[in-house]
């Protein structure tokens, strides 16, 4: 008996009604856990970009070496169009999320041109070639983006960026030009450094004036540490090198080793006009130069190239390969037949005893880590390298 109640409020306790209160309580904390849940997916939502919330997709990448658009490319372009230089590549390098090649020239209408032997540029027009060659990742530290000045330079980064692409190894200043490039495909996040490694010719460095990057090991490893924890993949890119030379210099070596230490997941030279060793080092791939893509030069040498492609995944680098390229009438062509053997021979020969075992499938080499190369091997002597860098470059032109 309930006490001190008048009696139209008294009432025995009921089993259902209790139970039924039970359930609307967790009913209702139900809710409001699934409520909280909600908030916080759009919290992060608001806080990181969709693609972090997603798993990583697959992102394909290839690289080549140098493209340059003056001199005989001018005249063959100016012929042809604007999309001659990449007509024969343009199908394989679009297939590819990110495409990566040294552009050698300035591309601006502004400027004079320094006092120096070479000097290139392009014209603003070939731009749109650009557009449709595939490539998207431009690397401007080279030893000729500088030629017709720095406001050319700044003309040349600043046309590339409005076009949609990204451009590695330029700024206004050192600072600026050294700073990694992070770049976001399908999820994944890649931070790109680029410098060049040599004196520019006919203009004195500068740390406070537009340029390309120029190779300061202790800044660029500085850089890699800096970025390591926030990016998938860190990338490398030198402009180096003795020209002509096949083999890569102890510098060379080095540095690539150096930057794997801190870091780097792939390197890839240029500079030299033609294809040098590829090296596994600590299990990634340091690809001395990958020899020139387009250009002029005469010399056999500087008519063999190489494309560099492979797939970055949630394990890593997958697949790398290397696909032969002859230059002819100042372009790249895929290889075939006999070029594609001499081609693929010449990069077996080079990278022996490198660390990298090549298996051929349809006109393509495939690179395999094998022996590491921590310890130091013996290499040809280097006797080209004693060569004047006046006749490499009679050589190479």
């Amino acid at each position: 008996m309930q006490k001190g109640l008048p009696d139209k409020l008294r009432f025995a306790p009921d089993a259902s009604l209790i139970q039924g209160v039970s359930m609307l309580i967790l009913s209702k904390a139900r809710f409001l856990c699934h409520a909280a849940i909600l908030v916080l997916l759009a919290l992060l939502a608001i806080a990181l970009p969709f693609d972090e919330l997603a798993a990583r997709e697959t992102v394909t990448f290839c690289a080549v070496g140098d493209v340059m658009l003056d001199r005989g490319i001018r005249a063959k372009i100016l012929q042809n169009g604007v999309d001659y230089p990449f007509e024969e590549t343009a199908e394989f390098i679009n297939t590819c999320d990110l495409a990566f090649c040294n552009l050698e020239c300035a591309i601006s209408p502004r400027g004079n041109r320094l006092w120096k032997k070479y000097a290139f540029r392009g014209d603003t027009s070939f731009v749109e070639g650009l557009r449709r060659s595939g490539f998207n990742t431009f690397c401007l530290a080279n030893n000729h983006t500088l030629d017709y000045g720095r406001d050319a330079f700044l003309d040349t980064k600043e046309a590339l960026e409005r076009n949609g692409f990204y451009v590695v190894g330029a700024g206004r200043n050192q600072t600026e030009a050294l700073a990694a490039k992070v770049v976001r495909v399908k999820g994944t996040t890649f931070a790109f450094l680029a410098s060049v490694d040599m004196p520019l010719d006919g203009i004195a460095h500068s740390e406070n004036l537009p340029g390309p990057a120029q190779t300061d090991l202790v800044r660029i490893t500085e850089e890699i540490r800096r970025v390591r924890k926030r990016v998938d993949f860190v990338i490398v890119s030198f402009h180096w090198g003795a020209e002509l030379y096949p083999f890569p210099s102890e510098r060379q070596r080095e540095y690539a080793h150096r930057v794997i230490d801190e870091g780097a997941d792939l390197v890839v030279g240029h500079h030299t006009h033609a294809i040098q060793s590829i090296e596994n080092y600590r299990g990634k791939f340091i690809l001395y130069s990958l020899g020139n893509f387009v250009f002029d030069s005469r010399s056999p040498e500087a008519k063999e190239s190489l494309i560099f492609a492979t797939a970055f995944t949630d394990r890593g680098i997958e697949s790398p390969s290397v696909t032969p390229i002859v230059l002819k009438n100042c372009r790249p062509i895929l290889a075939e037949g006999q070029d594609s053997v001499r081609v693929l021979n010449r990069i077996r020969t080079l990278s022996a005893r490198r660390g990298v075992t090549f298996r051929e499938r349809q006109g393509t080499l495939f690179l395999e880590a094998s022996v590491d190369t921590t310890r130091a091997m013996k290499r040809p002597s280097p006797a080209g390298q004693k060569t004047t860098q006046a006749t490499q470059k009679r050589r190479a032109r």
